[in-house]
This record gives structure tokens, C-alpha cells and sequence, in this order.
């Protein structure tokens, strides 16, 4: 048997990995560039894989060889042929290990909860709920992009906010704060300066999303609109837990709810709200902030593999 494991968290913007003992003990980490499969080239995403092996593999002064096992938590690795593609791709670097590659909420879950058991949320950037059960059966919820979804995350946040300033500008709904947080934020004088705003940034995700703490801003002020907005929004979230707990723990409490993306890691405002809201959809189920990372995850589910193998 090989003396480590490798876990690999592959994001849409970057990648981490990490190196670890039998036991646990993560011995290094290093990150590379995005190994989403479906939004880069192959020779892209094999590169980026291939760095981070090599340099993990160079600082535990190790051989492929002394990897019994690796372990990828990805986005998009559910259909049939995407697995063969990974395998293909690590089997060039590591030839005699082990390749696991599972969908990327498996291995946030086993790293926020400590077991692959259990329910997280994720609001980052987008929004989705993964759960899975002591059979290992797996279900989600949301995770269907900013056009059709995404309800809870940054984004949505980002857009109800200005959404909340042009029908506020109207006089579509009352005054708001958020309009003066948002154009002093953006160095525009006028509601209507937010059409050429919009149009230079081509809308991006990224941006809109950013706007999400400035709606954590105004709510710690008190303002109206924008706690319509996080209630409105955390309650999409209490909901995607509570869909795919009916489907995994119909009659079950014991299990945690993990929250995981940084509107719920980072605003004590939206993780309270998160908690609140959870506890009418899940009562006696609790919420709790993630005991280690996702890459550690990886490691940690690479471990409880082999060890069921054997």
C-alpha cells in the first residue's frame, strides 16, 4: 500500500490539493487553475491537474508510487462519461493509484461534517444544497445557474438589491439605503448610470455577486428593503435543505446541516437568519459552520475508500 492520499477540490476558478497521511495528517497543499472539465480545455484542465500532483508529490518528497489513493471532488463528475475522462487524465501522473472522482458536494459535506452524512448549503457566488445519507444516497437542490436559480446566493442577493434601487427610484416600493450604499460603491451619481454599469461589466456574476455585502451593510442598519431581501432570499435556502432532506431523511434528525460559500461563512447577519429559518423547515436539526475544508474533505473521503476496500 502507498504511504499517502491525495485530495483534490476542483473549482471553476482554481484548484486546491492536498497530500496526506493514512492517518489524516494533511503534510501540504498547493493550488493551480480551475479543472472544470465542461468550461476549459482538456489539455487546460490535465495541465492544472498535473501541476498540482508534481508539486504536492515534490514537497512530501514522494513517487506516484507511494500514492495509494486519490480522491477529486469536481462539479459536473455525475455523468457516466466523465468519470473515464478523470481516471484517464490522472492515470497519466499517477499510474498505480486509486482515482476517485465524485461530485464536489461529497467532499465539502465530508469535510464540514466529518462523516459523509448530512446536508450542506452552499452560497457562494451561486447557491445549492447536496445531501447524503447512511445508505449513500445522494439528492440536491438548486444549483441550476443564475438564470434559472441560484436563489440565496451572492448573485441573487447582488440583483435583488438592484432591482430594490430602480423600483425604489420609481417609486415602486419605498425609499431604501441601499441606493446610496450602491451608487457610492460604484461611483455613479444616478439610479439610471446603473443600465451603462451593467452593460460594461456584461453582467457578470462575479460583480453582481460582490454587491451581496452591501445588502449586509444596509440590513445592519436596520433598512427595510434589505432585510426583505436576505429573509426573502435565506428562506430559498431553508427550503433547498429541507427538499432534499425529504428525500434522504424523511424520518431522521440525526444529522448536521453544514452551511458552506462565504455569505453564509462570513455575514453573521445571513448565518443567523440561515439558522432561524432552517429550524421552521428542520426543527431539531442543526447548522453548523464547516470543521475543515473541502480539500481536506477529499483526503478524508479518499481514507474511508480505501479503508472500506480492504
Amino acid at each position: 500500500m502507498g504511504r499517502f492520499v491525495i485530495g483534490v477540490d476542483g473549482g471553476g476558478t482554481k484548484t486546491l490539493g492536498a497530500i496526506a497521511r493514512h492517518d489524516g495528517v494533511v503534510l501540504a497543499q498547493c493550488e493551480a487553475g480551475s479543472t472544470n472539465h465542461h468550461s476549459n480545455p482538456i489539455e487546460t484542465v490535465r495541465g492544472n491537474l498535473g501541476m498540482i500532483i508534481e508539486q504536492l508529490l515534490s514537497i512530501a518528497k514522494a513517487t506516484p508510487s507511494d500514492v495509494d489513493i486519490i480522491c477529486l471532488g469536481m462539479a459536473g463528475v455525475d455523468r457516466p462519461e466523465d468519470k473515464p475522462l478523470i481516471k484517464g487524465i490522472i492515470a497519466g501522473f499517477l499510474p498505480d493509484s486509486r482515482c476517485e472522482a465524485v461530485n464536489d458536494g461529497v467532499i465539502a459535506l465530508m469535510g464540514g461534517a466529518l462523516r459523509p452524512l448530512g446536508i450542506i448549503v452552499i452560497s457562494g457566488t451561486g447557491s445549492i444544497a447536496f445531501g447524503m445519507n447512511a445508505s449513500g444516497a445522494t439528492a440536491r437542490s438548486g444549483g441550476w445557474g443564475h438564470i434559472l436559480g441560484d436563489e440565496g446566493s451572492g448573485y441573487s442577493i447582488g440583483l435583488a438589491a438592484l432591482r430594490a434601487v430602480c423600483r425604489a427610484h420609481d417609486g415602486r416600493i419605498p425609499a431604501t439605503s441601499l441606493r446610496g450604499i450602491i451608487l457610492d460603491h460604484l461611483d455613479l451619481e444616478r439610479p439610471e448610470q446603473l443600465l451603462g454599469w451593467m452593460k460594461n461589466i456584461q453582467a457578470s456574476k462575479a460583480q453582481i455577486s460582490s454587491l451581496s455585502r452591501l445588502v449586509f451593510k444596509a440590513h445592519e442598519t436596520g433598512d427595510a428593503c434589505a432585510i426583505e431581501i436576505l429573509r426573502r432570499e435565506v428562506s430559498e435556502l431553508a427550503l433547498a435543505a429541507w427538499a432534499v432532506a425529504k428525500r434522504l431523511f424523511p424520518d431522521e434528525q440525526d444529522y448536521d446541516i453544514v452551511v458552506g460559500g462565504g455569505n453564509l461563512r462570513k455575514s453573521k447577519a445571513y448565518i443567523d437568519l440561515f439558522r432561524e429559518t432552517a429550524a421552521e423547515y428542520l426543527p431539531g436539526v442543526d447548522v453548523i459552520m464547516p470543521r475543515r475544508e473541502p480539500v481536506e474533505g477529499a483526503v478524508l473521503y479518499g481514507i474511508k475508500l480505501g479503508n472500506n476496500s480492504k
